[in-house]
């Protein structure tokens, strides 16, 4: 396990003095529930050479970083920020939810998102053999009837137009979920719901935390060149808008890296940072642990990598390969 620190001070308005605050975050999961494979085979085979995600592997990488979670690390609130399924598959959303359900019982809760994967793809499939035929994939409605407990049910103020909420589940603490769909989009009536209950719970003294899929900003320069879904559409007036409404900092995920970059609003009155995290299933599998200091004024990012599921097994190695096989196919196929 390899581990790589940040310090961002100064970076929080600082509330009343309490104790440090820890929240683990995870992103892109993409778990296939083992049921969906009902046997090896050339289906299964095919899809696998065809994707540069470690999807063969993402059951046991959910279940150590789960239960490292849960026996381990014991945070005071687990973030997971979208592509929580293989492909929005129900078996694979259940799969999940089970897991975060034991870590609830342990006294750890969850807060979820969805990704541009979890309401269904086409590659949702049941593989067996030299078959694969389709699996019952997730709906907006379904998605929030399974992550009930987390992010969905009672506690939680829902936008009518959107799968993003609200919450409050540490004291001095909102999380605000944005929804920003298959597409990278989030409506005009969702932003605008969005930065009222921010600037509501900035007004009340609660510090403020959001979470999407798609990456706030660019990460480097031309990004869109290069890969035109990595960052949400229309993302100066969402960044503008959260930051003219006091959210300082917006965990995302989607682009498989791990990166932390700060950008202004539009008259660079106010900051907003956006710490990108790492896929658990793409090389070196990336999560990351958050510590927020006693007053709320500066945030700690630690990044674990998994380098290995059981001692000496050389998984660092394997994952490492097969980005550089997928990589040099992209390269030589253009």
């Amino acid at each position: 396990m390899k581990l790589r620190t940040f310090l961002l001070c100064g970076l929080l308005a600082p509330l009343f003095a309490t104790a440090q605050t820890r929240i683990a975050v995870l992103t892109d999961t993409h778990v296939m529930a083992p049921e969906l494979l009902v046997s090896d085979g050339t289906a299964w085979q095919s899809y696998l050479a065809s994707d540069r995600k470690l999807v063969d592997y993402s059951q046991q990488l959910f279940d150590l970083v789960t239960d490292r979670i849960k026996n381990e690390i014991r945070p005071d609130l687990l973030l997971i920020t979208g592509d929580l399924s293989k492909d929005g598959e129900i078996a694979s959303h259940n799969y999940v939810a089970g897991k975060l359900a034991s870590l609830k019982a342990a006294g750890i809760p969850s807060l979820v998102i969805p990704g541009n994967h979890d309401l269904g793809t086409s590659n949702a499939k049941v593989y067996n053999g030299d078959n694969a035929t389709n699996a019952e994939v997730a709906t907006a409605s379904s998605f929030a009837s399974i992550y009930a407990d987390f992010g969905y049910g009672s506690t939680s103020e829902r936008d009518p137009n959107s799968l993003s909420y609200v919450c409050h589940p540490i004291s001095g603490l909102t999380i605000i979920g944005i929804d920003s769909g298959k597409n990278g989009v989030v409506s005009s009536e969702t932003l605008s719901w969005v930065c009222n209950h921010a600037r509501a719970a900035v007004e009340t003294g609660q510090q403020v935390i959001a979470m999407m899929h798609h990456q706030l900003i660019p990460h480097f320069s031309n990004i869109e060149m290069f890969v035109s879904y990595a960052v949400v559409n229309d993302y100066e007036t969402i960044r503008n808008a959260l930051a003219d409404a006091g959210v300082r900092v917006v965990l995302t995920g989607h682009f498989h890296t791990s990166d932390i970059a700060k950008d202004f609003n539009a008259d660079l009155s106010e900051s907003i940072i956006d710490i990108n995290t790492g896929s658990l299933v793409s090389y070196p599998c990336d999560y990351r642990m958050l510590t927020l200091s006693e007053d709320k004024s500066s945030l700690t990012v630690n990044t674990y990598s998994i380098s290995e599921l059981t001692p000496g097994d050389g998984f660092s190695d394997v994952a490492k390969n097969r980005l550089k096989d997928a990589v040099e196919k992209q390269v030589k196929s253009r």
